[in-house]
């Protein structure tokens, strides 16, 4: 059964490809990593708008979500992922930001005292309110 694209259906699956052992978890990170838009309709329920935002989305952007889900899952650590609700009407297609975050200790000098593991990734989407324009 497909889920619904919200923060918590995110974080059950997550889960649950987490819990796999690590030979079943690598299939689904392969997935991931070689169709991002097939996982993401495979795996979950999707608005038509959301459809074409993922077939729209830029290689940059889809390679750069690839990655990060990737080298989480493949760490052992679920991405932070955090979805706003749409204070518009859902069937709408709602500006939307994209908001991507990433510490990996290889290639970033460490916080001081920071909290993140390495790998860590976050997604974060946030509507626009297009009521103040």
């Amino acid at each position: 059964m497909k889920r619904t694209f919200d923060q918590a259906d995110v974080n059950d699956l997550q889960q649950k490809v987490l819990a796999l052992p690590y030979v079943e978890r690598l299939v689904i990170i392969d997935f991931v990593m070689s169709d991002l838009v097939g996982f993401m309709l495979n795996y979950f329920e999707l608005r038509l708008s959301q459809i074409q935002y993922l077939n729209t989305m830029s290689l940059a952007l889809k390679t750069e979500l690839s990655i990060g889900i990737a080298e989480s899952w493949n760490n052992d650590l679920a991405v932070d992922f955090q979805k706003e609700s749409s204070s518009v009407d859902e069937e709408e297609d709602t500006p939307k930001d994209i908001i991507l975050s990433r510490y990996n200790s290889s290639s970033t000098p460490p916080v001081a005292n920071s909290l993140l593991p390495t790998g860590y990734f976050s997604i974060r989407i946030v509507y626009r309110n297009t009521a103040y324009r």
